[in-house]
């Protein structure tokens, strides 16, 4: 029997009950209010800041502790320690996407390749030697073929 069925007596028959489901207690629902973001007063403020060509990434020249990101921006520079390796990945990436959506979509330059450089593999020649790189325009497949009539 489920958890929201009931038994019925029957007024027929030896042990001739009936089952009968019921529907299930509505869910309700509490709505949690996100935490509130405090906001400081202009009072308060000593400098404001934009992330407007901001410079961001890992500081890994600063020796004196671990997990450390350096941001420059308006001339001066910041350095922020995170707890951990993905604190530090999370805060970069979180840093350089508002850098992105910083300035307006006129001024923005284009937006870079990959941060690491991709391993190239090169080819092994039956002597055991590597073969240079193949230049793609020297490639006899890629070269144009004029076409004869």
């Amino acid at each position: 029997m489920s958890a929201y069925a009931s038994q019925t007596g029957s007024s027929g028959g030896a042990g001739g009950g009936r089952t009968r489901t019921t529907k299930p207690p509505p869910v309700v629902q509490q709505y949690v209010e996100p935490p509130q973001v405090s906001v400081p007063d202009e009072k308060d403020l000593l400098k404001l800041y934009t992330l407007q060509n901001a410079e961001s990434g890992l500081a890994s020249d600063y020796t004196k502790r671990k997990n450390v990101i350096r941001l420059r921006l308006e001339g001066e520079q910041f350095l922020l320690q995170v707890r951990d390796v993905g604190g530090v990945i999370d805060w970069i990436e979180g840093i350089q996407a508002a850098t992105n959506v910083a300035l307006d979509l006129d001024e923005r330059p284009m937006p870079k390749g990959p941060l690491f450089p991709r391993r190239r593999r090169r080819r092994r020649r039956v002597d055991g030697t590597a073969e240079p790189p193949r230049d793609p325009v020297e490639s006899p497949s890629l070269r144009h073929q004029p076409t004869t009539s």
